[in-house]
């Protein structure tokens, strides 16, 4: 018997699910991911009030991946399996992760350049990009942290701490975009560079550069005199 005709929620389980083969994930909405997620976990119950519930308590699909898991297992029309489902994820993802993820050396900074260049392009707001490298100094990963808007981005202290020791990181290199001027630092990219250099300070992780992509060139800040003493090169 299919299964639109074992309860009612059969037609809008299968919508979703052709969504996810036909466009994949970037193209669905976080509420439907949720939702996806939780058919595996919750079989017989309408998820999108759950999935809903969810989002506008953690505010996001990461949010609710990062959520503790006694809180989400306390959620209304949640329980052990649905919670243990959701807090399994990113662990599962962190090992992903570290397992494919392609060590890249860079013989000179050109080409370090040009590779940030490429994962930047189009961005028409600034997006922070962070770049994980092993005591060798070649690349183990990168992953974009931050978007912002047209004339700034932040980053969360979180983020960058879990994407740095999901690839049991030596140092790390990060990186933004100028998308509409030159790559001359700005007061707020300079306080960026501080607070992350500081924060990886503090767990033994070295930040070896900043390098700002603007319309007319790039710039290395650990390369410039005035803010060489930010970066452990």
């Amino acid at each position: 018997m299919a299964e639109s005709k074992k309860y009612p929620h059969g037609d809008h389980r299968k919508r979703v699910r052709d969504a996810f083969r036909k466009t994949g994930a970037d193209k669905m909405p976080d509420r439907s991911l949720v939702e996806l997620l939780l058919f595996y976990a919750i079989p017989r119950k309408d998820t999108n009030g759950i999935a809903g519930a969810l989002l506008e308590k953690y505010g996001s699909l990461a949010g609710i991946l990062n959520a503790p898991y006694d809180e989400l297992e306390k959620t209304e029309g949640m329980g052990e399996s649905s919670a243990l489902l959701l807090s399994v994820l990113p662990e599962i993802a962190k090992r992903y992760t570290n397992n494919s993820a392609p060590v890249v050396a860079f013989p000179d900074s050109s080409e370090l350049t040009d590779f940030i260049r490429d994962k930047l392009s189009g961005k028409e707001n600034e997006t922070l990009l962070m770049i994980c490298l092993d005591p060798a100094g070649n690349a183990i990963n990168c992953r974009i942290i931050a978007q912002g808007s047209s004339t700034g981005v932040t980053a969360n202290k979180r983020d960058i701490l879990e994407f740095a020791f999901s690839c049991d990181a030596d140092s790390v290199i990060i990186a933004h975009n100028h998308p509409n001027g030159e790559p001359a630092p700005s007061r707020e990219d300079i306080e960026l560079t501080k607070e992350i250099s500081r924060l990886l300070g503090e767990t033994g992780i070295k930040l070896r550069d900043h390098i700002i992509i603007g319309t007319g060139g790039s710039l290395s800040l650990a390369s410039t005199a005035n803010f060489r003493g930010l970066f452990t090169l």
